[in-house]
């Protein structure tokens, strides 16, 4: 093998190996921390840090969870985390939404538009008072 052939062949394996490294990267989920587990924690509604869930599409954050009030009244928890790459979602009144690639979530935490893949983690609520329960 000449220098010439030699150099082509080494050429021709580090491409292959950054193009299997970049096209491995497309489909991974990368969400590293995953959704919290054991959730159990309890807002009090008629603290002031929690006053957006007294309106119908109201959102807090707490504990990796996003804590929604849906347009019919109900409340939603689900994880905070994209399962795409992590970004914190956002409540519209209607889904969750991410604001970095435009995944959307139904208020069940299913994908109802990519590029997530994967749903988010979704917790029971329980309204007593004005006491929310978040639990997994």
């Amino acid at each position: 093998m000449d220098r010439k052939e030699f150099l082509a062949t080494l050429g021709i394996g580090a491409a292959a190996m950054a193009c299997s490294y970049c096209l491995g990267g497309c489909n991974k989920e990368d969400n590293v921390t995953g959704p919290p587990t054991n959730v159990d924690f309890t807002l009090d509604l008629t603290n002031s840090a929690y006053a957006a869930l007294k309106n119908n599409g109201g959102y807090v954050y707490n504990a990796g969870v996003i804590v929604a009030r849906t347009s019919t009244g109900s409340y939603v928890a689900v994880s905070q985390t994209c399962t795409h790459q992590g970004t914190t979602v956002q409540f519209d009144g209607s889904q969750f939404t991410c604001p970095a690639h435009g995944s959307i979530f139904n208020t069940d935490g299913s994908v109802a538009r990519g590029p997530a893949g994967s749903p988010l983690a979704r917790y029971n609520t329980s309204l007593i008072g004005n006491s929310l329960r978040v639990y997994s």
